[in-house]
């Protein structure tokens, strides 16, 4: 298994991945997961991170971090790992790599966005982050890219 931040050839697998993940729906406009040209813009990102858990050439795995210079602050805005490939560090590793990457662009500070009562948080506990206040999700959409239409 490797670890490691994703090239734009990756962009298709990660998409349709992403897509078949029912969690990352977060209104009924929205779309379930982030267009591919917004992943190229993350793969080609100074600062933003996509990185790829890869098992025999397959993405069994990724996380997208989001990581803001200005306020030294990035966010996980997606993690997943297929389920067979669960429980085995894979998380954990795309995490410290994602770290590791973001301290490297003066980021200070990580947070998570995990929907109430998913096992998600559970995992984030385990890895060093701490549980915040409850919040709602709030959005409005301002292009087609981002709507289900």
């Amino acid at each position: 298994m490797q670890i490691r931040e994703a090239i734009i050839n990756d962009i298709d697998n990660i998409h349709n991945l992403g897509k078949q993940v029912d969690e990352f729906n977060v209104t009924n406009e929205a779309v379930t997961f982030w267009p591919k040209h917004i992943l190229k813009n993350c793969i080609e990102s100074d600062t933003d991170r996509l990185i790829i858990a890869e098992e025999k050439k397959e993405i069994i795995g990724f996380l997208i971090v989001n990581n803001n210079p200005t306020f030294k602050k990035a966010i996980i805005e997606n993690i997943y790992i297929t389920p067979q490939y669960r429980k085995k560090w894979i998380g954990k590793n795309l995490i410290n790599l994602a770290i590791e990457k973001i301290k490297t662009a003066w980021c200070e500070y990580v947070c998570a966005l995990v929907e109430e009562d998913n096992i998600a948080i559970g995992f984030y506990e385990n890895n060093g982050f701490n549980k915040g206040k409850d919040f709602v999700w709030l959005d409005i959409i301002l292009s087609k890219e981002f709507s289900k239409s």
